[in-house]
């Protein structure tokens, strides 16, 4: 039987409504895979399909047709049957998809499984008729049986799944779980294009389920209370086969909480020391300590996610994740100090949540600010209604829908998209809210506006936070009631420098500083590649200005005028971390001048600042349209002695990147 697994659509409009490809996380799905494994191991052909791959390549476009074409897409393969998983963020793209494909094949079966659909079985095979049966929680071992049973619908003794029998919804007993994870079969990652990706880092799922019951996930529900870990030996085992295949030696170890088990976790770095292979993982606070951080560090560990979710003592036992705060500083503190990056991620938009709680969560955040940018990364995000949970069972009759796109869910494409989602809560409660203590506005004010802020970077920040008595939590309200007064709701790039201007000055430093951040920042995040010029050695000839071509700054290159000597003042900042604008007397804080920002080629795509004399910004500014070489010495040229000067300078700035040249009439 020939089975096509279909992966999620996973994208962050947030970042670039026009553009979310730069956002595609290029990996494989592991659950796909693993289920590829077993179907292979019983002589059936598995075909793993991943949407983003297709999108990235341009030969899918993210608009309204995008399903229509998914779904052609996948028919084109000539599947036996279509396995299709899910996530609540994304399950429109997952609905949409099935229905053209049952509409086009209605005899080919449809399966359906993941997290959402386990939770939401019922209601989903009850409203929606494209999908034939669910396979529900860890299919690795209902996948066979099923795959026996579907050519005549023989499923009555098949554990685990919900089907349609006529009028009537089966929903057959048992939520497998396997209780050995060595048992299963290798994931199947030659599936996936990992060499043409060039990919220097994997994602292996090192164990499954979680102990603990936060109030507002659903891991549990789907992966169960129990907490599983693969033995040292098969994971490191599994690592050695992806390096010796791939190259990697770079590895995600995919569990929630992966130091839960501190005696397996020692075990494993035994096992993969000295490997040369490095990993990430997840952790609680208070799952980890000193000792045990730094025998992970020494095995190699780079990177550990850090859920604290709230700085509130109080909503720590509301949500019953019940970290003790304290160790909050402590434990970033060697988490950093040991070389390895923390990422301390939050949440905010719990119904419970009170003004002072929230607060606290900011407060907390603010004092990341002060440590070193290069080992910590700091996430706030909005919180996501999930099915399976206790906020979801308390709160249920208090969802409200008014189509806010965060990075948890999916745009609307298609015309209907938004009706289908509002008239279905109890299906697409990820894309609803909870109605809360604080506004809905505030929630969605205070996380749109912390991405945009930490843009600015460590340094600033926390020197910003200075005259806000060093609270991130003040410097949001302030922005907020400015925000209010000036009908400008939507915190974005131009809200900040606008706060900035108005609360210091279109001639102070901070503004400066402000605008300079954040050009510098929509540099580095921009979807433009830097372009590859090959450096020249001696001997080797540099580009030419050729006729017929025009020239003009590439999108690699921004010109910010009348702003002060921003590097100087960041440099200061950063090492002096002075707590007010006494360092910022004289010269510094009053010249001025023109500066041309220029995001270099190269691999950690380092920005550049060169400042300009009268004649630069006037040939810079006069280059933002394209123009031929002709019409540069016209206008440049005072006598026939510059004309070579001329000449070698813009192929210098060709050379480098700064200008980019077309054929005339080409665009």
């Amino acid at each position: 039987m020939r089975i096509l697994f279909v992966d999620n659509l996973l994208v962050d409009t947030t970042l670039d409504a026009n553009n979310p490809f730069h956002s595609l996380d290029l990996q494989p799905h592991l659950g796909l895979l693993s289920l590829i494994a077993v179907a292979e191991g019983a002589g059936h052909e598995g075909i793993l399909y991943d949407p983003k791959l297709a999108l990235s390549r341009g030969t899918l476009s993210f608009d309204s047709g995008l399903y229509q074409n998914i779904a052609n897409d996948l028919l084109q393969r000539n599947p036996d049957v279509i396995g299709l998983t899910t996530l609540g963020c994304n399950f429109i793209c997952t609905l949409k998809v099935a229905a053209h494909l049952k509409r086009m094949n209605p005899e080919l079966p449809i399966l359906l499984g993941g997290p959402h659909a386990t939770i939401l079985d019922q209601e989903i095979i009850k409203r929606f008729p494209q999908f034939d049966v669910i396979a529900r929680n860890e299919a690795e071992l209902n996948l066979l049986p099923l795959l026996e049973g579907l050519p005549h619908m023989c499923l009555n003794s098949v554990p685990g799944i919900t089907f349609r029998r006529g009028s009537e919804i089966v929903s057959n007993p048992g939520a497998p779980l396997i209780e050995e994870l060595d048992s299963l079969p290798q994931a199947a990652y030659r599936h996936y294009p990992i060499k043409e990706l060039k990919l220097t880092s994997l994602r292996v799922e090192a164990g499954r389920g979680c102990p603990f019951k936060c109030t507002f996930c659903s891991t549990s529900s789907f992966f169960g209370r129990r907490y599983r870990l693969k033995s040292a030996g098969r994971l490191c085992a599994e690592l050695d086969y992806l390096n010796a295949e791939f190259g990697i030696s770079n590895f995600a170890l995919m569990h929630d909480l992966f130091t839960v088990n501190r005696a397996k976790v020692r075990a494993f770095c035994t096992e993969v020391e000295g490997r040369g292979y490095t990993w990430s993982c997840s952790a609680r606070l208070d799952c980890v300590d000193e000792d045990l951080l730094e025998r992970m560090s020494s095995a190699g560990c780079r990177a550990i996610y850090y859920g604290v979710e709230t700085g509130s003592p109080r909503m720590q036992t509301v949500i019953e994740k019940n970290q003790d705060l304290a160790l909050f500083t402590p434990i970033l503190d060697v988490t950093q100090r040991l070389g390895m990056m923390a990422v301390a991620s939050f949440i905010t938009g719990y119904p419970q949540e009170e003004q002072a709680d929230q607060d606290e969560t900011l407060d907390l955040i603010g004092t990341c600010f002060k440590r070193p940018q290069e080992g910590l990364k700091v996430q706030l995000h909005l919180l996501t209604p999930e099915p399976g949970t206790k906020l979801m069972r308390e709160f249920a009759d208090a969802l409200a829908y008014d189509g806010h796109i965060t990075d948890f869910n999916f745009p609307t494409l298609e015309s209907d998209d938004s009706e289908v989602m509002e008239k279905n809560p109890e299906v697409f409660m990820n894309h609803h809210y909870y109605f809360c203590t604080l506004p809905r506005q505030r929630h969605i004010f205070v996380t749109s506006l912390f991405k945009v802020l930490y843009a600015l970077g460590f340094p600033l920040l926390s020197y910003l936070l200075n005259y806000y008595d060093g609270k991130l939590s003040r410097l949001t309200a302030s922005m907020y009631e400015w925000g209010q007064q000036a009908g400008h709701h939507h915190p974005d790039e131009s809200f900040i420098i606008g706060y900035v201007e108005n609360r210091w000055g279109c001639g102070h430093y901070l503004t400066s500083l402000v605008r300079y951040m954040m050009t510098a920042h929509q540099l580095l995040t921009s979807k433009v590649q830097p372009i590859a010029f090959p450096s020249t050695s001696p001997g080797e000839k540099k580009p030419k200005l050729r006729r017929g071509h025009k020239y003009n700054l590439s999108s690699q290159t921004v010109i910010l005028r009348d702003i002060h000597d921003c590097p100087g003042l960041l440099n200061l900042i950063e090492a002096e971390r002075p707590t007010s604008d006494s360092k910022f007397q004289g010269e510094m804080s009053t010249a001025r001048g023109d500066y041309l920002l220029f995001l270099e080629n190269s691999h950690d795509k380092t920005v550049r600042n060169f400042e300009l004399n009268e004649p630069a910004i006037g040939l810079f500014e006069f280059l933002t349209v394209p123009r031929t070489y002709q019409e540069c010495s016209v206008n440049f040229l005072g006598h026939q002695s510059d004309a070579q000067s001329l000449k070698a300078f813009l192929e210098e700035l060709l050379q480098i990147g700064i200008l980019s040249s077309t054929r005339n009439g080409e665009r």
